[in-house]
């Protein structure tokens, strides 16, 4: 069986088409380089207006890839960027520092000095210098993986290949360049339209004092232990804010606990993870108003829940999207509505955030200024 099993992967590799072109020498030119995140998963970080917040993990591979140069003589990046789930920068092999003696020979490269505490290595080729960059950050992140500091997404973050595109004009060089700079403000802004750009329900409700709720994927209900994270003065995203303290509530107590649920300001969430949708139930059964946000496009009213179709109907809800009806979720679009939801809600809440994630990144960026120490001392206590 194991030999059987040998064969057959030797098979596959042998017929995988190569992505690598024949006729261009890697050893020497200008290249701009696309590496895709394994799945095609949001690991990096998220963005957040037109900028790439970057995680821990994507901070890492940040630096790395801004060290190349530094650990590889004859190699310089140009510009860069990471991206939640994917990594774009322009690499230049052979400009300097080759031994020529390494060169005419065509010998396998060698540490050749340190600088610092950091290797410096004579260049082989852009196979070889990304497969290093991506063994660093792969054994990084499996590191990072095992003390839950970020998303499992398999044994490695990548994808099996690279792409890459040699570099031949200065009119290419630039074009890459601006693509590169232009990329976090094209990634949202391209792709999805206003959140409200379809609605079902009372449009009123986003007039209202609206009160955010958030919460990972994979967070156990009977854990719900909802946290007030910040609350301004005003439900506009530039009013003063005031912070209001973390103390653990119970769901129903979300917004003024001196209200009946009825009374109280309307819950805006996707009710997507498990314990949003625990609070969104909740809601539903004491009647309360609600603004849902449908990152896959807003369901026909034939195929809503009664109570929520109920809801809309009688002005007490409403569900608003960037999508068509039908259109099926996304998590680029997810993110997308969830940063809607943070900078609308004139209090934010939250149930459990897993670290790492895409939600933690969103959070920690939209934090309001006067919060953002306090709120990342209690982002940390509840990871530990």
């Amino acid at each position: 069986m194991k030999r059987k099993m040998t064969e057959i992967a030797n098979a596959v590799k042998k017929h995988r088409p190569m992505l690598r072109n024949a006729n261009i020498n890697y050893s020497r030119g200008t290249f701009f380089v696309t590496m895709q995140a394994a799945f095609n998963k949001t690991i990096f970080g998220a963005i957040v207006g037109e900028k790439c917040v970057l995680n821990e993990l994507g901070e890492a591979v940040a630096a790395s890839l801004g060290a190349l140069g530094e650990r590889y003589a004859g190699v310089e990046i140009d510009e860069f960027v990471v991206m939640p789930n994917h990594v774009h920068f322009i690499i230049r092999i052979g400009v300097a520092g080759l031994s020529p003696r390494i060169e005419k020979a065509g010998l396998s490269p060698r540490i050749i000095e340190k600088a610092g505490s950091v290797p410096r290595h004579t260049d082989q080729n852009l196979g070889f210098v990304v497969g290093r960059f991506k063994s660093w950050i792969s054994k990084l992140y499996r590191d990072m993986v095992a003390e839950g500091r970020a998303v499992d997404v398999g044994a490695t973050p990548w994808q099996r290949d690279f792409w890459e595109k040699l570099v031949t004009t200065s009119e290419q060089l630039e074009g890459y360049r601006r693509y590169i700079r232009e990329n976090p403000a094209k990634w949202t802004r391209d792709r999805f339209g206003a959140v409200t750009s379809y609605t079902f329900g009372s449009i009123a409700l986003l007039n209202a004092r609206l009160i955010g709720f958030v919460a990972s994927q994979g967070a156990y209900t009977s854990e719900l232990k909802p946290r007030l994270l910040w609350k301004r003065s005003g439900w506009q995203a530039s009013a003063p804010v005031a912070y209001a303290g973390t103390e653990p509530r119970h769901p129903e107590q979300i917004g003024e606990a001196g209200l009946c649920p009825r009374e109280k300001p309307p819950l805006i969430s996707t009710f997507t993870s498990a314990q949003e949708r625990a609070v969104f139930a909740k809601a539903l059964a004491n009647g309360r108003r609600f603004v849902k946000v449908c990152p896959g496009g807003i369901p026909m009213e034939s195929e809503l829940e009664p109570a929520v179709a109920a809801a809309c109907n009688e002005g007490r809800g409403l569900l608003i999207s960037p999508a068509p009806s039908g259109t099926g979720i996304n998590k680029q679009r997810a993110v997308w509505c969830n940063e809607y939801i943070l900078k609308n809600a004139a209090e934010v809440w939250a149930g459990d955030i897993t670290s790492g994630h895409t939600l933690a990144s969103l959070v920690a960026a939209l934090t309001p200024q006067q919060n953002s120490t306090r709120s990342t001392r209690l982002n940390n206590r509840e990871q530990q």
